[in-house]
């Protein structure tokens, strides 16, 4: 596995903007509706808790279409799931009057700017929901639909993170 972290710490905190469907699951669990797919939930644990050992805090805030429902004291049961896995802070809020192309990275830039990050990185695997800008100013992490996040993707997702690390220095 290739050494990114070898000079020392990346940051405070590592905001990782989530996507589900595709990510943590495959378009075969597709079938069945907030559906987590055990083994891509198992590899992108398993990436958050390598990218969590150069920072000192790593949590995700849900941008996808399952943060319906999300309430803070009472989640659904597909909610609840996920939030026993993963570090879940919050959700990315809706953008109203913005086109489907777009929409998500309005969204995170939206939920960032309002809370402190050191690096932010967004994993999905819908590349129409993003502007060039989009894809210019934020970190994203693309992954196949067909798969989900595998252990194949934890080097780039890491080599991705070390980039998003950089980019928060320069703001």
């Amino acid at each position: 596995m290739l050494d990114l972290f070898s000079n020392g710490k990346l940051g405070h905190r590592l905001g990782v903007f989530l996507d589900v469907d595709g990510v943590l699951n495959t378009e075969a669990d597709w079938k069945r509706p907030f559906t987590l797919n055990a083994a891509c939930l198992r590899a992108f644990r398993r990436a958050l808790d390598l990218a969590g050992e150069r920072f000192d805090e790593v949590t995700v805030v849900l941008m996808s279409t399952w943060r319906k429902g999300w309430n803070p004291t009472y989640q659904p049961p597909h909610l609840r799931e996920l939030c026993e896995t993963l570090p879940i802070e919050g959700i990315t809020p809706d953008a109203p009057g913005v086109l489907p192309r777009g929409k998500r990275g309005k969204e995170v830039r939206y939920y960032y700017h309002r809370h402190p990050m050191d690096a932010v990185i967004v994993v999905d695997d819908d590349r129409s929901l993003f502007t060039t800008m989009d894809r210019m100013k934020l970190t994203i992490y693309y992954t196949d639909a067909a798969t989900g996040f595998t252990e194949a993707d934890t080097d780039r997702f890491l080599d991705a993170v070390k980039k998003a690390a950089k980019k928060g220095k320069k703001n």
